[in-house]
């Protein structure tokens, strides 16, 4: 069986860490929803073309909103997605970095798969919620099941610092962890994606839950660290040689955003998974209102040309939607000025 997998871990008040797509404290409902609106939106888009394969949803909270309406509960039956409830098992100290400390998560997914299922062949595709699907993933499926595992690399530089290390730091670090010199810079691997097969999934855990004591104590000793999950992954990777593939139809992480960084191109269009981070609170909540509010059963009979010509237009993806980002941009503009209004009067 294969399965596509989403998820979510809640903030308490207290335990926030930093977001910056999203502008609220992560301990909010007001974040908390701008995520749970792309769950529902990740699951309409990925049954409209996936049938074969079951849907998950893992979370570390049993409190399920009521949103635009509606039970979350309900939407996410009616999409017959699963949900799999499961602690946060793995959370770093307060200190230990400041960005999104949520992601290490992903290990207690891994931990709750590894414990409850025994089919070995059994492939989880895990996926971050702000994604969309524009076709099937079932080649996908098959071409990773003769190794159990598949993985996409980022095309950084290795002098680029991504939370706290660059490929070139992870290079020291992985020396030190093993013991030994390795003589190429290792790659990072995209923490959005992750496909691996449950024989795989307890390797990869069983290799964590040798790291984790190991980079709680180098925290605790000032010493470099990997810092978020994707980090960790590609280190448990490079450390059991499970290689990236190097398609470009499959997944593409797409930056929209045209003032600070845009990286679309022509041939997007083609991939099969859109990972979207920058259009969370614009994009995905218009697509989300489209296919979601606007259209009965979650959008899923609107015609393939209908929908894609709906995804392309309101994501901007060939081509700018000038007037929606101008639209966007003056509102975030006259909001950033209302909040620091606000704050210059609560102060006074």
């Amino acid at each position: 069986m294969d399965y596509i997998c989403t998820w979510i871990c809640t903030d308490e008040i207290g335990e926030e860490s930093i977001y910056p797509q999203t502008g609220e404290r992560s301990s909010s409902q007001k974040h908390q929803n701008i995520y749970w609106r792309c769950i529902l939106l990740f699951y309409a888009t990925s049954k409209r073309f996936n049938k074969k394969q079951k849907h998950i949803l893992f979370s570390n909270t049993r409190t399920l909103p009521n949103l635009d309406g509606r039970s979350v509960e309900d939407s996410l039956k009616d999409l017959e997605v699963e949900i799999r409830f499961t602690d946060f098992n793995y959370k770093t100290p307060k200190g230990y970095f400041n960005l999104f400390q949520n992601q290490f998560y992903e290990f207690s997914i891994l931990e709750y798969i590894a414990q409850h299922n025994p089919n070995q062949d059994d492939q989880y595709l895990i996926l971050d919620s702000d994604c969309i699907f524009t076709q099937s993933v079932e080649s996908l499926f098959r071409s990773a099941a003769p190794k159990g595992f598949t993985s996409f690399e980022d095309d950084c530089s290795t002098d680029l610092v991504i939370h706290g290390l660059s490929r070139k730091d992870m290079k020291l670090l992985y020396e030190d962890l093993l013991g030994k010199k390795i003589d190429i810079i290792p790659g990072y691997h995209l923490g959005e994606f992750f496909l691996a097969s449950v024989k795989n999934i307890n390797i990869i855990y069983n290799d964590f839950m040798v790291l984790w004591p190991k980079l709680m104590e180098r925290h605790l000793k000032g010493q470099p660290k990997f810092n978020e999950e994707a980090q960790t992954l590609s280190f448990i990777y490079f450390k059991n040689n499970f290689q990236a593939s190097k398609s470009k139809v499959i997944l593409k992480r797409i930056w929209t955003n045209p003032v600070f960084y845009r990286n679309v191109e022509t041939t997007d269009v083609n991939v099969a998974i859109w990972h979207l981070p920058a259009e969370k609170t614009y994009g995905l909540s218009e697509l989300y209102n489209e296919l979601i509010q606007n259209q009965p059963n979650y959008g899923q009979n609107v015609p393939h040309q209908k929908y894609m010509g709906v995804v392309k237009k309101l994501l901007g993806i060939p081509n700018l939607n000038l007037k929606g980002y101008f639209k966007y941009y003056v509102l975030s503009y006259f909001r950033a000025i209302s909040k620091r209004a606000k704050k210059i009067l609560l102060k006074n």
